[in-house]
């Protein structure tokens, strides 16, 4: 067994190392000057590639079929949506890639760690805006080379609170998601929800409104979804979030939340254009129908129901009597 030096020992040896009296050996590689440094990344294996989570595409296509519906509901209009670029990069260098025309949802993800966005660019939300207060599809909307205005921002809401809805319906075979609205800006200063260096995820869609083209951003950092990474590894989702009753309820939710034009037709009778020219101002036409006989009652121009014309809370009202069905009638009553 080895000796072990005293104290005393010690500071004597480390003392004569000092002063040169004892020659120390050191190891040489024929180099000079400073060495070469090796970064090593604790994290990943570098690039963005160390951040792609498997199968997470199956979530952002169930997004994109569920939102493309709704964004036809609402507007009314042709609306087409795909899947574009899923990149993963830092913080500060996706807000720098921003233009300055942009409304900017932030959205709560509860249980996540941290908020996400929304973006929709200039040209996307002057279309929207467009459909929104009525304008003539026959006109191409303009991208107004401005920022949005707080009014402007309000009417996107609606549009905003949709996109969290069918997030949260595309997340539903991975974890009960419930993403809400907490903002819309105009600035992208005013959306540091994360620390700059942070990475983040960003997928971005290609919208189409009546040959109107533009972009939808998610952004959701990536520590957030880390916990996923596991649970979509193996493929699961893809089974789960394609079947047929899962599908059905999808389509039953969104055809209930379709607007749909419902009118009373009191009469109709046909008429000459001799007849029409010569109407003068105090001319009775005679419909040939009893006043308070039932009338029908169409749904998109097409007759589906049978009802009696009435007065409810001081109003014009219908009492749906009947449901007609390739001609035949239910004899249910009911208050319309």
């Amino acid at each position: 067994m080895e000796r072990i030096l005293s104290k005393e020992e010690i500071a004597e040896l480390l003392s004569a190392v000092r002063d040169g009296d004892i020659e120390v050996e050191t190891e040489s590689d024929g180099t000079s000057g400073k060495r070469a440094v090796t970064r090593i990344d604790l994290v990943g294996a570098g690039g963005s590639g160390r951040y792609r989570i498997n199968n997470f595409d199956i979530i952002l296509d169930a997004f994109t079929r569920n939102y493309s519906l709704s964004l036809s509901s609402r507007l009314q209009r042709s609306v087409t949506m795909k899947r574009g670029n899923l990149d993963y990069m830092e913080f500060d260098p996706f807000l720098q890639q921003l233009n300055e025309f942009n409304a900017l949802g932030v959205i709560k993800l509860d249980p996540l760690k941290s908020a996400g966005l929304f973006i929709f660019d200039g040209a996307l939300s002057f279309s929207f805006l467009e459909a929104m207060l009525g304008g003539s599809t026959d006109v191409k909307p303009v991208a107004l080379q401005r920022g949005l205005t707080a009014i402007e921002m309000n009417v996107l809401r609606g549009l905003m609170i949709d996109a969290c809805l069918d997030l949260q319906k595309a997340f539903r075979p991975l974890e009960d998601l419930t993403a809400t609205l907490v903002n819309i800006e105009a600035n992208s200063r005013m959306v540091n929800i994360v620390a700059p260096d942070t990475d983040v995820m960003v997928a971005e869609f290609d919208v189409t409104v009546d040959k109107t083209p533009g972009k939808i951003s998610l952004m959701i950092p990536f520590f957030s979804l880390e916990p996923f990474r596991e649970k979509l590894k193996d493929g699961i989702l893809a089974i789960t979030s394609l079947r047929g009753d899962d599908w059905s309820r999808t389509l039953q939710s969104d055809l209930a939340r379709m607007k749909s034009t419902v009118t009373g037709q009191f009469a109709e009778i046909s008429l000459s254009v001799r007849d029409i020219l010569n109407f003068q101002v105090g001319d009775i036409i005679d419909l040939s129908c009893d006043p308070g006989g039932p009338i029908n009652v169409l749904v998109e121009n097409k007759p589906k129901f049978q009802g009696v014309v009435g007065v409810r809370n001081g109003k014009k009202a219908v009492r749906i009597t009947t449901r007609i069905v390739e001609g035949v009638s239910d004899g249910k009553e009911r208050d319309q």
